[in-house]
């Protein structure tokens, strides 16, 4: 439920009202989402490392490589900790 922008609140209302049992509590709700956040962070660091080992290999240096680029921000203005990109490239088309 962190990752859209909630908490162990709103999991504890939405298992209430689906008649679930109580979640977790707080400090193995804490820990798991370090976990998610740290293999979110590994994943994500995994495959921006294999598309750039791509284009190295069909362009022979990552430095040549043209892209164009859009990002998003939970908050206005750039101060938020929260955002999104994605790249995409201008001679292939790949993302």
């Amino acid at each position: 439920m962190l990752y859209i922008g909630q908490g162990l609140p709103s999991l504890e209302t939405f298992c209430s009202l689906m008649c679930l049992p109580n979640p977790v509590c707080q400090k193995a709700y804490d820990q798991i989402n370090a976990k998610i956040a740290d293999v979110s962070e590994a994943l994500a660091n995994a495959s921006m490392k294999k598309a750039a080992a791509k284009k190295k290999i069909i362009h022979g240096t990552v430095n040549s490589v043209v892209v164009s680029g859009d990002g998003t921000w939970k908050t206005c203005g750039h101060t938020s900790l929260i955002g999104v990109c994605t790249l995409i490239g201008s001679r292939l088309g790949s993302s």
